[in-house]
This record gives C-alpha cells, structure tokens and sequence, in this order.
C-alpha cells in the first residue's frame, strides 16, 4: 500500500470523524463472549452476523494468509478480538466492526460454496508449523480420520468477540471504527458505512464499482479498490448531483443521509440513480476527452500542467454540471474554450484555488466553486445554467 493511498484514506477519515456530532456513552453497554469457530460460523450461516458475501471480491488478503490465520487457530494461538454491534432493530443480529477479514477467510475455508473468499477454494498453502496440512482444505480434514485432532482443535477454538450494544447512535460506531483501526492499516470509513446502511443500494453501489469504471481511470486505479474508496468517491458525487442542496458542511451527515433515503427508498430512486451514473460515465469520458487523459479529470492545473493527486471536490463540482449540459452545446470550439478557461481558473483564480483547497466543512467555498464553475460553463457551452446549490 503505497504511502500517497494511505494519506488519501487516512485524509478522507479525518474529514468523516471530524464531523461527528456528540453523543451519549451512558448508556452504551459493552461485553465479550468466547465463541468457538463452530459457533461463530452458525451465527453466519443463520446470518445473525452479516458478511454479505458480495465483499468477498473486494477482499485484502491472499490465500497466504488466509492460511496462516487458520494454522494459528488450529495450534492455538491468540487471534485478534473480533468486534460487532448489535443491531438496535433486531435483537442478537449484529454488523461486524473489526474482524471481518477473520471472519470471510473462516467461512470461507469451511464452506467455499457459498462464501467463495479463497482464490483457491481453501486449500491451506505456505504453512510454516502444520506443514503436513498444506494443500488440505476443510473437508480433507474433516474426512482424514488421523486429523481428527487437528479437526476437532480447530472447531473448538474460541474467538473472543466483543460486543457493542444499547448505543443511541451510528456516530458511536464511527468513532469505533477510527480509534481501532488507528495506527494499524488504513480502513475507509466506508467500509462502515457499507456495512451500516445494508441493502439493495450498498449492493448497487458495490456491484457497479466490481469492474473496472470510468471512475476508476480518473482515480487511476488499476482495479476495484479494496478499501472502498471508489465507493465513497461515487457516493459523493451521486449525493452531490441529487442532494446537494441539503449539504451542511457535514460530509459524514450528508453522505450517511443519502445512503439512509437510498436504501429506504431503493424501489423508487433506482431507475434514477441508474440514469445518474450513465451521465457520471458520459460526462467522465467528455471530460478525459477535454483534458486528454483519465488522469487529468478532477485535478488542479498548475504552470499549465495537472497536478498527480486527485481532487474530489473538483470532481464532484465537474460532473455536478456536466451532468446537466445539453449535448447539443458541445463541439471542438467550446470545450477548447472550457479547458482553457478552467486551466486558467486553477492558475490565475486565487479564491478558486482556495475553495478546491479548503476543507468539505466551508460552504463558502462550496458556493465560490459552484459559481465560478458554472459562469464558466455558460461563457464557454453559451449554455444558461442556473443550477448552483449553494
């Protein structure tokens, strides 16, 4: 994971935990269970603990070691708690907080069927104490009868789990989230958010970004990103073109509201946000071809050239209105003129460039950017938008 990846993460959560409102701990009620591996994976199989094999392509772990934490169950070492909260709707139903790597590699060893986490259906590889298991998988164990040890060893052993209750807020769960996940690898804050708001919407969400997007391109991501930040990025700016006037100044609020109306209301925004990505795809490969490659879509320009970071304000605020252009206004003249307009924005803009540069907390820079952009558009497109939300 390279350091730039990391700071985008780590960045991005910042922004989320910052805009977490106060809450009540009085009443949260935190306690642990020891349930063994056979336990744990009939909560799964009954779905009292949600993994939502739809993750399973998005995983961050190999096969290598997938099959160390499974030699370490057997043997008996210590393996990190897992953490869940309990869902406030449905008693003894939980979302899984911290562990579900753990968790996939463990269904997915006994049962490959059904979780398919394993690129090579569960057969253990690269053991460094059992080597005499390498190249078994789950059920060569279990019909070995001189594993049987082995066998009943490793469906016997307990896994701590801790377990979050009676808390009034999902802004708990965030702050979770962040303090365990602080100084270890970088988590997004989406990931949660996946996790939180299950449903026909996080699933369309997930699914549309499976495979290699437009989106992608401008990320400059070579595959579907294992941390979800091509989610979150898709997010934005589908909340961005259908909500914005309700933003605040509070990423996470507004960004939890659109996954909440979505979800609640899937059946009669899906044809919709459907119609919206076809735009966000049209207008991504307009924009490419404006500024000659994926990469130079939602960046600044500095001494004529694009900066390598991507900006997801700046992206957000181009297919706000790209989105809305009539395709009739766009020809070789007047998308010369928008990119050099905009180039000359980034560069000789001041409060342009400080509104791409300030926090997502600044409406006032939300309204600087929206209306600089869309005089642009109507001066380069003779287009008569009147669209800015802020």
């Amino acid at each position: 994971m390279s350091k730039e990846y990391t700071e985008d993460i780590e960045n991005d959560n910042d922004e989320i935990i910052e805009d977490i409102a106060p809450f009540e701990t009085s009443s949260i009620v935190v306690y642990s269970r020891d349930w063994t591996i056979e336990t744990m994976f009939s909560q799964i199989i009954s779905k009292n603990i949600d993994l939502n094999p739809k993750y399973q392509r998005r995983n961050a772990w190999n096969d290598d070691k997938r099959s160390k934490l499974i030699e370490s169950i057997i043997i008996g070492y210590p393996i990190p708690e897992i953490v869940l909260a309990e869902n406030p709707l449905q008693k003894k139903s939980f979302a899984v907080i911290d562990g579900k790597q753990r968790l996939l590699t463990i269904a997915g060893f006994i049962n490959p069927e059904e979780f398919g986490y394993w690129d090579n259906g569960g057969k253990l590889i690269k053991l460094t104490v059992l080597k005499n298991l390498v190249g078994y998988s789950y059920n060569d164990i279990k019909s070995n009868e001189k594993l049987s040890n082995e066998f009943r060893e490793f469906l016997n052993a307990a896994l701590r789990c801790t377990i979050i209750t009676n808390f009034q807020a999902n802004d708990v769960l965030y702050d979770i989230f962040y303090r365990l996940n602080s100084g270890s690898v970088s988590l997004s804050t989406q990931e949660l958010r996946q996790v939180l708001n299950r449903g026909e919407f996080a699933d369309f969400l997930i699914e549309t970004t499976n495979s290699i997007q437009p989106l992608h391109l401008v990320m400059n991501l070579s595959e579907p990103d294992k941390r979800l930040r091509d989610i979150e990025v898709l997010l934005r700016c589908l909340s961005m073109i259908e909500f914005s006037n309700t933003y605040s100044g509070n990423l996470k609020q507004f960004l939890d509201g659109t996954m909440a109306i979505m979800t609640k209301e899937w059946e009669s925004y899906k044809t919709k946000v459907a119609t919206i990505y076809h735009l966000i795809n049209d207008s991504i490969e307009l924009l490419k071809d404006i500024f000659g490659d994926y990469r130079f879509v939602g960046r600044k320009f500095t001494n004529d050239k694009p900066e390598s970071r991507f900006n997801r304000v700046i992206l957000e605020a181009q297919l706000f209105f790209f989105t809305r252009l009539p395709k009739e206004l766009i020809n070789e003249n007047t998308i010369d003129k928008f990119k050099i307009g905009f180039i000359n924005l980034c560069q000789n803009d001041s409060e342009f460039r400080s509104s791409v540069e300030s926090s997502t907390k600044n409406i006032d820079s939300y309204r600087v950017r929206f209306q600089k952009l869309q005089h642009l558009m109507n001066e380069s497109f003779g287009s008569n938008l009147n669209i800015n939300p802020f």
